[in-house]
């Protein structure tokens, strides 16, 4: 019988755990994924009646299909962005984290925010707003909603070969 010594069962735990939590996204952290979540609900309006809301634009899975395929300089500016938004309160005297504030308070904090004279976190907080946006209108179930009728002459969407990828990936292939 083969015997584990209790470091490498613990390794093997973290790994493990690791994977776990990579299976639902390729390149966002749990921690990520819930710091953009909650931004994602103060800045897009999905509180308004007939907007779709996170899960139904597939807001989350397009950031990540996107950021999954882009250069590593591009990866991680964004995850230092998203680390910044996360620990930015306690720089404005909020004793919170981004994510764990009321939708409220995140809402005052980021008008807060807004009026400051530092570039660097009016250019993270901009820049994060901007792709968030981006993928959320850029989904059909937003058109209607906006009175966007689609593209001229509706073409079909087409694929590209990462998009391709990435679903074979989600699959399991």
């Amino acid at each position: 019988m083969y015997f584990i010594s209790r470091k490498s069962f613990l390794i093997l735990l973290l790994f493990c755990a690791g994977i776990k939590s990579k299976i639902r996204y390729f390149y966002f952290s749990d921690s990520e994924i819930k710091t953009l979540t909650s931004f994602s609900e103060v800045v897009l309006p999905i509180q308004e009646p007939g907007m779709p809301n996170l899960e139904e634009a597939s807001v989350m899975r397009r950031l990540d299909e996107e950021l999954t395929f882009v250069s590593d300089e591009i990866q991680e500016d964004f995850h230092s962005a998203v680390m910044v938004l996360e620990y930015l309160p306690f720089f404005y005297g909020r004793f919170r984290c981004f994510s764990n504030m009321e939708r409220d308070n995140r809402i005052s904090f980021l008008e807060t925010v807004a009026e400051t004279d530092s570039d660097v976190v009016r250019a993270v907080i901009g820049n994060l707003k901007l792709l968030v946006c981006l993928v959320y209108y850029g989904h059909k179930s937003t058109w209607d909603s906006i009175s966007y009728p689609g593209p001229f002459a509706n073409p079909p969407e087409k694929w590209s070969e990462a998009r391709l990828h990435y679903q074979n990936l989600l699959k399991g292939n």
